[in-house]
């Protein structure tokens, strides 16, 4: 839910479009608990719901963040396992093989950006060292900078993607040879 949010206010719509969105493609469990668990006004005041922005007091549409909070608070009880939950799995995820890249960077990206330290650089840091090992180092000679330092604070993770691609399909282009 939270990557079709992404993409959706990438693209300028509206939270509560957003969750309308996400709402109409609901199926089993979900289009259940939404249809008879919830009551008209429990409907409404999710789709209504605003969060106040504290530099200045403007409201902010919060109802896609509310929709999912609500639904992990139903299904699973306590969200904050959940966000736990992600942090471990955070910490575990490795890309054992080249191949496996678009699949570690989906997971990763949609993990990390879950949360409120995603552009710590340990986490960019964390990101490369979870390729394979020889790699790992390739990367790192590539976005080293002249005091011999990789510069996390400055990189983007579209920076650090773009490094990888680049040597990635080098080598697979090099094994297919």
């Amino acid at each position: 839910m939270t990557m079709v949010s992404n993409a959706c206010k990438i693209k300028n719509a509206s939270d509560k479009v957003v969750a309308n969105l996400l709402i109409a493609v609901f199926t089993g469990q979900l289009k259940e608990w939404r249809d008879n668990v919830l009551t008209i006004q429990q409907q409404n005041e999710i789709l209504e719901s605003i969060q106040i922005n504290e530099i200045d007091n403007e409201p902010i549409e919060d109802t896609v963040a509310t929709l999912i909070y609500n639904i992990t608070k139903y299904f699973i009880e306590d969200p904050t396992y959940l966000k736990e939950r992600t942090a471990n799995q955070l910490s575990n995820l490795k890309c054992k093989k080249l191949q496996d890249f678009r699949w570690y960077k989906d997971a990763f990206m949609t993990k990390v950006l879950n949360r409120k330290d995603a552009n710590q650089p340990f986490r960019k840091q964390k990101f490369i060292t979870g390729l394979p090992i020889l790699f790992t180092e390739k990367i790192k000679k590539n976005v080293v900078n002249k005091n011999g330092i990789v510069p996390y604070e400055t990189l983007t993770y579209g920076d650090i993607v773009n490094t990888i691609t680049k040597p990635g399909l080098e080598i697979c282009n090099d094994i297919k040879m």
